[in-house]
């Protein structure tokens, strides 16, 4: 397999080191052919250079993909292919082919490096240096696995036993999920093992090479006792037991340390400046609007975290396309400004179809903007007004992708330089953790010495703080002063159904796990949207619905898994046998690879 025999380590440090940090990097690997004599914790950060998002690709595929299925967006459009195309028609025989960029980055970019830090350090001789670099081995180990999971977790499988052996494996098998999560298990335990032995003296420090959790081994045995359960219960529906015998290893052995405040979430702390070259990533906030399920559910039930999440529409003083309707429209103009059947709220969300209601704000089906006139000196101008509300993207992209002059900015938003900006992207908060927990132990299972009400209540308080700390440092009006107040007081933990829908609300910045839990879950549950038909969206119960993908004759189903690519004609052998293996361990697979409503091992029926 060619690629995985690429040098392509994209070695350049940014303004977030130290000057003297980034010197010796920079003098380290100045000629390629020195490689073999950069140190391990340069290298590290190399691997992982703006993780998950060195490319703009890496953030799009979320908007078409991830969190359009789980309906926190929708296009801004009205044509009926493109809010169709998306998803999967019963009556077709071709389906989308999502994809994203997680199995290539894997083999061409980080799974790549963090084996060949690992085999930098065990060639090392036996001595004072390789014993200093156990940490930083392990914690490539633990990425190594968590990069992995990902891909076989919506892919189904990956070359991992054989993958980067080029010499021996040139063409390497694929390993699939019904054999992968113990391996996974085993190997995260054997690392926070490691890592729980070695004495922090003499261990050589990569605090700034860490842009995780800055060498913090504490912090990075908690991610991957975190990362085993989630692993196990993400195949709990095939094996029970071995969640059981997870939960009760990490509480006997390791003291149940987990994921347990706010700082120990796993995430990273990126460098790319995006406000200076947004291109297409400002497609969020020109392409897409929230979607009615979403906000529906957070404005009916009063969510504290509602203007966290999504952004005010434009009916309202602080924009300046609405004052000047105000004061200068016409009788007309001013009367639809003023109608409460029109203008009852600031947040408002799309239809995922047109074909679902005729909505209860005006101007169903059609895009986000209406246009008024008014009079401007001698002559009459138009101004034109967003209706629907967008999701607050500034908890994407710096500055929520609007440039400085941008006409559609409120009168509170700023836009500044995006190197003032901190950026780090949520892959395992702590809320996520308390979520986790609070399904298991629901379910009867271990849970960690605290019951389902109190994860349930510690992952709801986790959520607005983390979300209102992200908002602070994005510069959202507002957030400064958000409140969590009686929310728990008024939906309190009411079982199973009221944790999916909270953790719902959570994976906004996390949609992929969003999209995991509904096809591990069922949850969030879909329920019909028809004019003047009684619906349980938003209906203030505190349990979260989507709305069903109806296009007028028929439900279409969402995507439910990765389309496996293509990579090259030497491994096409491997890749079609990898597709027969799945298909007769599991007959829910679907027809074949191109079939993306079938259905991965772990996703069982």
């Amino acid at each position: 397999m060619k690629h995985f025999n690429k040098l392509a380590m994209g070695l350049v440090l940014t303004g977030i080191m130290t000057q003297s940090c980034k010197k010796d990097f920079q003098e380290a690997n100045t000629n390629p052919q020195a490689l073999n004599d950069t140190k391990p914790e340069f290298l590290f950060t190399a691997a992982t250079m703006d993780y998950s998002m060195a490319g703009r690709s890496m953030l799009i595929s979320k908007y078409g993909s991830s969190l359009r299925y789980m309906q926190y967006i929708t296009p801004d459009v009205v044509d009926k292919d493109a809010m169709e195309g998306a998803f999967c028609d019963p009556g077709k025989t071709t389906f989308p082919s999502p994809s994203g960029s997680f199995y290539s980055d894997y083999f061409t970019s980080t799974g790549r490096d963090y084996n060949r830090i690992i085999a930098k350090i065990d060639k090392m001789e036996d001595g004072a240096v390789k014993k200093g670099y156990a940490n930083l081995r392990y914690v490539c180990e633990i990425m190594n696995t968590y990069d992995a999971w990902k891909v076989s977790d919506i892919y189904g499988g990956l070359p991992y036993s054989q993958a980067f052996k080029v010499t021996e494996f040139p063409t390497p098998k694929f390993d699939f999920g019904w054999d992968l999560y113990k391996s996974f298990d085993n190997t995260l335990k054997a690392a926070v093992v490691a890592l729980s032995a070695t004495v922090d003296a003499e261990q050589i420090p990569f605090v700034k090479q860490d842009f995780f959790y800055n060498g913090d081994k504490d912090k990075w045995i908690r991610f991957a006792n975190t990362l085993r359960i989630k692993i196990a219960q993400r195949y709990e529906k095939r094996d029970a037991a071995h969640l059981a015998a997870v939960l009760t290893d990490i509480a006997t052995n390791f003291g149940g340390k987990i994921i347990s405040k706010q700082d120990e979430s796993f995430g990273y702390t990126n460098t790319r400046d995006w406000n200076n070259n947004i291109d297409d990533i400002d497609g969020i906030q020109n392409g897409y609007v929230a979607s009615f399920a979403f906000v529906e559910f957070l404005r009916s039930t009063n969510d504290p975290r509602l203007p966290l999440l999504v952004r005010q529409n434009d009916w309202g003083t602080n924009y300046a396309g609405y004052n000047d309707v105000k004061a200068n429209g016409t009788a007309a103009a001013k009367a639809t400004l003023d109608s409460a059947a029109v203008n009852y709220s600031r947040y408002v969300g799309k239809h995922v179809f047109s074909a679902s209601a005729s909505a209860p704000y005006g101007w169903e089906g059609q895009t986000k903007t209406k246009q008024f006139t008014v009079t401007s000196g001698t002559g009459t101008a138009t101004r034109t007004l967003s209706y629907i509300s967008l999701i607050n993207t500034r908890l994407f992209v710096k500055n929520g992708g609007f440039k400085v002059g941008n006409p559609s900015l409120h009168l509170d938003e700023t836009v500044v330089d995006g190197g003032t900006i901190p950026m780090r992207t949520n892959l395992l908060n702590y809320a996520e953790a308390c979520f986790m927990m609070a399904e298991i132990a629901a379910k009867g299972g271990n849970g960690l010495g605290k019951s389902a009400a109190q994860w349930y209540n510690d992952g709801v308080t986790a959520s607005f703080d983390f979300y209102k700390q992200k908002g602070i440092s994005q510069n959202l009006p507002g957030a400064a002063d958000a409140v969590l107040g009686d929310f728990l007081i008024r939906y309190p933990y009411a079982g199973l159904a009221s944790i999916y829908s909270q953790a719902w609300v959570n994976y906004l910045t996390q949609p992929e796990e969003s999209w995991a839990m509904w096809k591990r879950t069922g949850y969030p549950q879909f329920d019909d949207y028809r004019a003047g038909a009684a619906n349980k969206i938003g209906d203030g119960s505190g349990i979260a619905y989507l709305e069903n993908l109806f296009n007028g004759s028929t439900n279409l189903t969402i995507p439910r898994r990765y389309i496996l690519p293509v990579t090259t004609v030497q491994m096409a052998g491997s890749l079609e046998a990898a597709i027969n293996d799945m298909k007769s361990k599991d007959a829910a697979y679907g027809n074949d690879r191109l079939d993306s409503r079938g259905r991965i091992w772990w996703d069982k029926q």
